[in-house]
């Protein structure tokens, strides 16, 4: 841990990473266990969320939080994601980058789901999407990200990021759509 703090600049980080750690890392390591089944593996996750994180502790608003635990298992559920992308050598990246963007026509049914507040109906969509665009989305509009913090976190690039919320939005607006 001590190597953690050392990255952090302020005592107030320090301190916020201190409380995050010590309520955090057995939530942590019960969720990479869980994906990976495999304890050694779920400690590598654990250390990988935790860097993470100090990278990206001004996004933490208040520990408790269950925003911060949704952001959390969110890191959490990517990195373990990822670890097992690289024991199997999938790069779902270049096949990403290959395909070219179409802009859709008509007017963006989301934004006029969002101005209406249907809030329950969006959450349930969401829901539905698939699990790589769903990540993203959630990063984005949820944890409110940059693309390029993102890209850092989910180790891609930020082209990868576009495409990958592009899709989202169009996967989302042909789930509204048929509802």
């Amino acid at each position: 841990m001590m190597i953690f703090l050392a990255m952090l600049d302020t005592m107030e980080e320090k301190e916020v990473f201190t409380a995050i750690y010590n309520k955090y890392k057995y939530f942590i390591w019960y969720v990479a266990n869980g994906i990976l089944k495999d304890a050694q593996l779920a400690e590598d996750v654990v250390q990988e969320v935790m860097l993470s994180i100090t990278k990206h502790i001004d996004k933490i608003e208040t520990v408790e939080s269950g925003r911060t635990k949704k952001f959390i298992m969110t890191i959490t559920r990517n990195k373990a994601i990822d670890l097992i992308r690289k024991k199997s050598n999938v790069r779902h990246e270049e096949w990403e980058e290959s395909v070219s963007m179409n802009v859709p026509k008509g007017p963006d049914l989301l934004e006029q789901y969002i101005t209406k507040d249907n809030y329950n109906h969006i959450v349930e969509c969401i829901g539905a999407l698939n699990e790589i665009y769903k990540i993203v989305f959630e990063y984005k509009y949820l944890h409110q990200l940059s693309d390029g913090e993102i890209a850092e976190l989910l180790q891609v690039s930020k082209k990868v990021v576009n495409v990958r919320i592009y899709r989202a939005r169009k996967q989302l607006q042909e789930l509204l759509e048929r509802r």
